[in-house]
């Protein structure tokens, strides 16, 4: 088995007993993830730094505890009291280290357990969830086939009455839409009517209508694009009278020739 047979997919059809066991698996990671969480503090670390060659360790709970026992020690000599008893503050610290060591093995013991269980679980009814997403996919296939046949069946009518509008829009030059035979195909899918029941001018655009005589009331028409700037600039060279410049006589008698 693979390692995906440990995440099932979510829609696989896992029994009441998979799913229980499934939960538990789930129950006994969260119990040792808060655990670790809340106890954190009683966790031994490697705080080796790089280069050393012995490896360090230390626990939050016992650096907390040995400080306080120091700053305690220092309070008894500096007022001439006998020293604190360091097993008597030590020492439950260093119960709950063992404790929290013992509980997050056992606890990890668990989630293993769980988890193997689970995992046995998926695979003994793979067979048994096997047949049964046969089953639901021979039918989704039959269920395909009938509404692939019908969009077939759907296009070749949108077709056929796409033809008789182009007859009738081009007064019988065509009866197919323009684009019928094209390698991208007819663009039937574009086919569009306006609110008064005209086809539109984007979909005559898909369909390939530009360019082909068409009658009028059939497709909206859009409306001409004005070129303001051309416009003016076409009446400015209409009306355009150049400025004539007349030399002044005076002066011409001085001229050398």
């Amino acid at each position: 088995m693979t390692k995906n047979t440990i995440n099932p997919p979510a829609d696989l059809p896992l029994s009441s007993k998979v799913k229980a066991l499934r939960k538990a698996w789930q129950d006994a990671e969260s119990k040792l993830s808060e655990y670790k969480s809340e106890n954190a503090r009683y966790r031994t670390r490697d705080v080796s730094q790089v280069g050393e060659i012995k490896a360090r360790y230390s626990t939050p709970a016992l650096v907390a505890a040995e400080k306080e026992l120091k700053e305690q020690e220092i309070a008894a000599v500096a007022a001439g009291k006998a020293l604190p008893d360091r097993e008597a503050i030590l020492g439950p610290i260093r119960v709950k280290i063992a404790d929290y060591e013992r509980t997050v093995s056992a606890l990890s013991a668990l989630v293993s357990k769980a988890h193997s269980e689970f995992v046995e679980g998926v695979k003994a009814e793979l067979v048994v969830m096997g047949l049964k997403e046969a089953t639901k996919a021979a039918k989704a296939r039959d269920d395909w086939e009938k509404a692939h046949n019908a969009a077939i069946a759907a296009r070749e009518t949108l077709e056929k009455h796409a033809g008789l509008f182009a007859w009738c829009a081009t007064s019988g030059d065509t009866d197919s839409l323009p684009l019928t035979g094209a390698s991208a195909g007819n663009n039937a899918e574009y086919w569009e009517l306006s609110a008064d029941g005209r086809l539109t001018t984007e979909a005559a655009i898909a369909l390939g209508f530009e360019g082909v005589g068409v009658i009028d009331g059939l497709i909206v028409m859009p409306a001409p694009v004005k070129d303001e700037q051309a416009e003016a600039e076409a009446e400015f060279w209409r009306t355009y009278k150049p400025k004539m410049f007349l030399a002044n006589p005076d002066g011409f008698a001085n001229w050398e020739h």
